[in-house]
């Protein structure tokens, strides 16, 4: 999936090649987002072909014979011509003899984990590529794992020594009853166990799109989705009154990053990720909206936000903290960290976490953001216009919050 985001006032694109799986990175050339919106459309649909057409060279299509009278149904539909697609051999719709493809190839397990953390290493964090390589360290062992990272003899007395569960060489090898086997090892709580399930499932998907995994079962090629989901049931929804915001923002108010931080997931709903990549320009100079934009920082990371770009209604109060707060701003980011750059999601935490701590607080980002939710389905919106504020679909608005919502507006939603 391509993504925009906005570098100088330039509009740029992010994509992974469809056939390489190389991340490619280039400027749209274009300071217009409707524009920058298309050709950002443009690049999705014209991968969305090249992987199609390599699709349909996979043997198990190449052997179906389409019905005669069916394909001459088809063939009208082709269009007559089509812009050009870098693609060494598209595929043509043919009802003649195939030629049955060799054998693929096994892949051995270190060879495809040498590239997936190559590809991971791209898109993710270093935090998140370091969870990565810890749950892996738990399957294959630290030896084997670090000797696949690369990590150096001076960096491996840091990692605690972890016993192989699997010593097997090649990707085929990787059962969903060997990994259910491992899963049933871990002394884990279930959110872990998602965890896991996760790194292996987003694994697969990447040996099974670059050709380094045969799935047996094509009803079902990726293997961990036979697993168990782990899904954590009867999440309790856990807000804060609104004697209990003012104490919030009263505890953090000699600490006016943590402050304004607090106040945005409160009473804007964004994510902690979203709040920290917040810049100047991201408000409106009329302080009646926010954006929450994919945006890079100044040690060329990109913000990859969770659910895409949107615009988020300024609340009165939220409007009354920001006209306080931003005449003092110096610097770039909305929530600067102390030298000024942007705040790292752990540190942050980590850091009010402190500050709550002192005073006997335990609220955390994820609260703040249930809080808006709860408020604003009580104030008589709906379950749509919440969720896209949010940037949430709105059944999982409605799985977490329909409780909260009036009776009399979700009478009316249901109309």
């Amino acid at each position: 999936m391509a993504a925009k985001y906005l570098r100088r006032q330039t509009w740029w694109a992010r994509f992974y090649h469809p056939c390489t799986g190389e991340l490619i990175r280039g400027s749209l050339e274009t300071a217009d987002e409707a524009r920058a919106e298309l050709l950002r459309r443009h690049i999705e649909l014209l991968a969305e072909r090249i992987k199609l057409e390599q699709t349909l060279q996979e043997p198990r299509f190449q052997a179906a014979e389409i019905p005669a009278p069916l394909l001459g149904t088809l063939d009208p539909l082709a269009p007559a011509s089509a812009p050009a697609v870098v693609n060494p051999s598209p595929v043509a719709i043919t009802n003649g003899p195939v030629t049955p493809a060799p054998l693929a190839e096994r892949v051995r397990l270190d060879t495809a984990l040498k590239k997936y953390l190559a590809y991971i290493r791209t898109e993710n964090v270093p935090h998140h590529v370091l969870g990565k390589l810890s749950m892996l360290r738990g399957f294959l062992g630290t030896d084997r794992v670090n000797r696949i990272a690369g990590v150096t003899e001076k960096d491996e007395n840091r990692f605690p020594k972890r016993e192989a569960f699997f010593e097997g060489e090649f990707v085929d090898e990787l059962t969903a009853a060997l990994l259910q086997e491992f899963f049933d090892t871990l002394s884990v709580s279930i959110r872990t166990k998602r965890h896991y399930r996760e790194m292996f499932h987003h694994f697969f998907k990447y040996c099974i799109n670059f050709g380094l995994y045969q799935p047996a079962n094509f009803h079902c090629p990726n293997p961990v989705v036979a697993l168990p989901s782990y899904l954590v049931k009867n999440q309790k929804i856990v807000f804060l009154t609104q004697e209990q915001i003012d104490q919030q923002l009263e505890v953090l108010e000699d600490r006016p990053a943590l402050r304004i931080a607090t106040a945005i997931m409160i009473y804007a709903g964004l994510r902690r990720a979203e709040t920290l990549w917040l810049t100047k320009d991201s408000i409106a100079k009329d302080l009646s909206y926010l954006s929450v934009l994919n945006r890079v920082d100044d040690d060329d990371i990109e913000s990859s936000l969770k659910t895409g770009e949107r615009s988020v209604t300024i609340l009165l109060p939220l409007r009354k903290i920001l006209e306080d707060y931003l005449p003092r701003l110096k610097g770039r980011w909305i929530v600067p960290a102390r030298d000024g750059r942007r705040w790292e999601l752990n540190a942050f935490s980590r850091r009010l976490r402190e500050v709550n701590k002192r005073v006997g607080v335990r609220w955390t980002c994820l609260e703040y953001r249930h809080t808006y939710a709860t408020q604003r389905a009580a104030e008589g919106w709906t379950l749509f216009r919440i969720a896209k504020e949010m940037g949430n679909s709105v059944a999982v608005v409605e799985k977490y919050y329909a409780a909260y919502v009036r009776p009399d507006q979700a009478a009316t939603q249901q109309r």
